[in-house]
Parts: C-alpha cells; sequence; structure tokens
C-alpha cells in the first residue's frame, strides 16, 4: 500500500514535496501556517519547508516557498553521482578492511553471504586496516573529549607503521648514505 499525504481542501497545494533537492539542502519536512492563524498573521501564509543542508549534522533550515529553489537536472545528477562515488568508495574500503582483518564474504548458491577464514591475510592488508583505524581513532568523539597523552602517540604508530610499509615494498632502493 503507498502512503498517502490528505492536505485539507481549503489549504494550497504546495509546491514541493519530501526529499527534493533544493540549492539550499533537502527537504525533510512541511508545515502550513493556514489562514487566519497566529501564525499567518505573524509571518504570513503558506508553506514553509525544512530543509536539511548537511546530512551529517542536525542542523536544519526553514525557508518560505519562495525561497525555494530545485536543483537544475544537471546539478541534481551532480550531486546523486558525487553521493553514488562516496558510497562506492565507502564499500570499497569496507570491502578492505574486512579482507584486512582475514575476514572475505563468499556467495554461496543460495545467494546467502558466508562468512570465512583464510589463513592469514597479507602483511600490507593488516598494515592498510591498522592505518585506516589510527585515522578513525583520532577522528572519534570519545578520543577527541579524552585529552588522552601517552608517551607514545597514534602519531607515533602511524609512523611505525609506514615504516613497515616501506619495508614491504618490493625493489626498495637502500638507505641514502649522506657521505655519497
Amino acid at each position: 500500500m503507498e502512503p498517502t499525504v490528505s492536505i485539507p481542501p481549503v489549504w494550497q497545494s504546495p509546491l514541493f514535496g519530501f526529499g527534493q533537492r533544493t540549492e539550499r539542502g533537502q527537504i525533510i519536512g512541511m508545515k502550513y501556517y493556514a489562514e487566519d492563524t497566529y501564525l499567518a498573521e505573524e509571518y504570513g501564509a503558506g508553506w514553509r519547508y525544512i530543509l536539511l543542508p548537511n546530512k551529517n549534522t542536525e542542523d536544519d533550515e526553514t525557508r518560505i516557498e519562495d525561497d525555494i529553489k530545485l536543483l537544475s537536472p544537471q546539478e541534481l545528477k551532480t550531486v546523486l553521482e558525487t553521493e553514488i562515488n562516496s558510497y562506492l568508495r565507502q564499500v570499497e574500503s569496507l570491502k578492505h578492511e574486512l579482507n584486512a582483518v582475514g575476514v572475505s564474504v563468499v556467495l554461496t548458491e543460495s545467494t546467502d553471504e558466508k562468512l570465512t577464514q583464510p589463513p592469514y591475510p597479507s602483511l600490507q592488508d593488516l598494515v592498510d586496516a591498522g592505518k585506516f583505524i589510527l585515522k578513525e581513532i583520532v577522528k572519534h568523539p570519545d578520543y577527541l573529549t579524552l585529552g588522552y597523552q601517552p608517551d607514545l602517540t597514534i602519531g607515533d604508530a602511524e609512523t611505525a607503521l609506514s615504516y613497515l610499509e616501506l619495508e614491504l615494498e618490493p625493489n626498495q632502493s637502500p638507505a641514502l648514505d649522506i657521505a655519497d
């Protein structure tokens, strides 16, 4: 059953709908100030749209219908393609993390996902996963509020992983001798 929204016949119909993307963000809500009400007398009758400019914050803004401008088809295409590419990068990153910790996803004939444990992941994959995890730790809100200042820092751990990564590179040239 398709969800429906009923609008009283005495109200004007909204020009925009939920989920539409505008120049100021995506429409996540709507409210109507009906004629002969305090809100309409105070602010003007009509539709107000609640927009979410950034999906990664809880800040929203309310705009009147005249302030709403939908994205052009080309702008919408660009925004959607950017979002799709971002999600694809996230999927690839998550797959890489899975591989780095030695877990792979195998599809069986019934298309159910089954996790298997290979003998050992490659050392390079573990180093990459370690670097990723360290970056995530540094950005985590709980870590930022700790005020944690050990003798060895996350930066030290990242440096150690970078040195290990250099050791793993094939055909690595020996360190430069300053006397040369």
